[in-house]
């Protein structure tokens, strides 16, 4: 069964921003490579138990079957039922149906676990500093606060604005963040220099409101390449940042 068919088999009425959101999810969690490149630029700073912030139905979480514990945390129902099923066999992966904002709590204590992931939602959060100072609190204290998020306010449009984007990043501004959430930078750098272009043009100039499927399948297949250019050359931009901090005494 598909991620597709398994959001479909839990979706309930949702509104026109939801929709678009997750007809936009579904069809991204079908782009292996792509979503394989993203992980392999984060491989390094994750640890053994790791928090998935927003994990939707698991596209990030398929990567970490070999980790000791990893919990999703998904506030939309239809997702984290898809999410719940499709890694229901395997012992070491747990879900919770929670925001947040009510984090710490008893199901996600502070300090549990070596890293907090949070994949391509914190441009969707309104208060992003008190976001990122609960996945602080949920990090312990050596462990990694890894954030990939939309890059570049300039690439910001009509497609950003359908799916929920409040704001799209740079270094600059997500450093910043981190250091009001006491998270210190320990790295930080953009992915996907080509998709910016394709992001710009289908936002700002067509105006699309939905991921275009044709140049998403395209760069599926480009993404093995463009991983081993950008390790050679580092991109000066991206469709996306990632940037990881550890938390530092309050």
């Amino acid at each position: 069964m598909t991620v597709q068919s398994l959001i479909a088999n839990a979706s309930h009425a949702t509104s026109s921003v939801e929709d678009k959101v997750y007809d936009s999810l579904g069809m991204l969690a079908e782009l292996y490579e792509y979503n394989h490149w993203t992980y392999s630029r984060m491989r390094t700073f994750i640890g053994a138990s790791v928090c998935d912030i927003g994990c939707g139905t698991g596209n990030f979480i398929r990567f970490l079957l070999d980790r000791s514990r990893v919990v999703g945390l998904e506030p939309y129902g239809p997702s984290y039922d898809a999410a719940s099923a499709r890694f229901r066999d395997h012992a070491n992966i747990g879900f919770v149906h929670d925001c947040l904002t009510n984090c710490p709590n008893d199901r996600l204590p502070a300090e549990s676990f070596d890293s907090v992931v949070c994949m391509r939602l914190l441009d969707s959060l309104e208060d992003d500093v008190a976001s990122l100072s609960s996945m602080r609190q949920l990090c312990r204290p050596n462990g990694n606060v890894i954030i990939v998020a939309s890059a570049h306010m300039s690439a910001y449009g009509k497609l950003d604005s359908s799916v929920g984007h409040l704001r799209r990043y740079n270094k600059r501004s997500l450093s910043r963040a981190f250091t009001s959430a006491q998270l210190r930078v320990v790295h930080s750098s953009y992915i996907n220099m080509p998709g910016y272009f394709g992001w710009f043009f289908a936002s700002r100039i067509l105006k699309r409101q939905l991921v275009p499927s044709g140049p998403a399948n395209l760069l599926n297949r480009l993404a093995p390449y463009l991983d081993a250019f950008e390790r050679f050359i580092p991109p000066p931009f991206g469709q996306s940042i990632l940037m990881v901090g550890k938390p530092t005494s309050v």
